[in-house]
């Protein structure tokens, strides 16, 4: 007697899929290295084309599209009512989250290269070219800057996403050092060498804090632990990881989750102790977020993955259906979704 088959539960099932395209000539493939938002019910893209849009999280149906005339390079950040993002033009733009509505748009006359971290009323960014802003986020006012002369020729020319510890704003450079800034006025208050290599030193993993350490490195070079008091390095770490380690909540602080550029996934106690480890990917990891009792991981080779939260096996693979395609930028995971654009303009949802 035939026999029915029991449907395949998959982890990642698509709701919707956006082609993003902008127009361009044969041959010259346009990449992506921006990330989506999801919030309040909306996912909010940078397109390359020149706008920012709006879709609905449920369905994909287009809420507002504005155009801005400039590419972008990382993802929005919600604020009250608005969503504020910067563009590759150098401008720090603020919009009403439904309506699209522009409250305020400030040039700061360099590529904005990372993804505003809000803190007080403020918000922060880092340039192209290398210097580091700090904006009323309600008006827009520029409230201070800092400038790094970046003597190396041979740079990645990549930012690293501020990050806020106690009064200090952290911040990873190009020329391998980790500096930390006064949130009030932007004094430099101390920096701290990561490399000592002659090239491609660049800072450019956002730094992660956790129980009074930070936990980055260079392009390069091992991870690091430091005392974000006084920058000073407390150990040096046996891998090299390609992002800000993944903490995953339900482990309460105590393991800590890293990708590597070979696609290995590595798991560590909080002083660095390696506990697990499995090689996922050809590609390297760019991205890790807890999604249906695992992890969703973005690759550089074509690929979505889930593993598994206890051994790091992978569960299941989902091609993002393009010979060269990766995911440059982040994972969003909000309101039970999981939304990615992949560097050929494709803005897949999951639910």
């Amino acid at each position: 007697m035939p026999k029915g088959e029991t449907p395949v539960a998959h982890k990642f099932n698509p709701v919707w899929i956006k082609q993003m395209d902008p127009k361009y000539e044969s041959g010259n493939l346009p990449i992506a290295l921006q990330s989506p938002l999801i919030h309040e019910g909306i996912v909010y893209i940078g397109h390359n084309s020149g706008s920012m849009e709006a879709f609905e999280l449920e369905n994909g149906k287009p809420v507002w599209s504005e155009f801005d005339g400039s590419t972008y390079h990382s993802a929005p950040v919600a604020f009250k009512d608005q969503i504020v993002y910067g563009t590759v033009q150098g401008r720090v733009i603020s919009r009403h989250y439904t309506t699209g509505k522009i409250k305020y748009s400030v040039d700061l006359g360099a590529s904005v290269e990372t993804k505003g971290v809000i803190y007080q009323g403020r918000i922060f960014f880092q340039l192209r070219n290398h210097q580091v802003f700090c904006l009323d986020v309600e008006t827009g006012k520029i409230l201070w800057g800092y400038k790094r002369s970046i003597s190396y020729l041979t740079t990645l020319q990549r930012s690293s996403t501020p990050v806020i510890y106690k009064d200090k704003v952290l911040i990873g450079l190009a020329d391998g050092a980790l500096i930390a800034l006064s949130i009030d006025e932007g004094v430099l208050l101390y920096e701290s060498k990561l490399s000592t290599a002659s090239k491609f030193v660049d800072v450019d993993n956002a730094a992660f804090v956790l129980n009074d350490k930070v936990y980055v490195g260079a392009v390069g070079g091992p991870l690091s632990l430091i005392d974000p008091n006084t920058g000073k390095i407390l150990r040096r770490g046996e891998f090299i990881a390609s992002r800000a380690p993944y903490m995953d909540p339900n482990l309460k602080g105590e393991q800590l989750l890293f990708g590597t550029p070979s696609g290995e996934l590595i798991l560590t106690d909080k002083n660095l102790n390696i506990l697990n480890k499995n090689k996922i990917s050809t590609g390297v990891i760019t991205s890790i977020v807890s999604f249906k009792q695992g992890y969703a991981v973005s690759t550089t080779a074509g690929e979505i993955l889930f593993v598994d939260g206890k051994t790091l096996a992978v569960l299941e693979t989902f091609n993002l259906g393009h010979a060269y395609s990766a995911v440059f930028g982040d994972l969003e995971i909000g309101e039970g979704y999981l939304s990615v654009l992949s560097s050929r303009n494709r803005l897949f949802t999951f639910h």
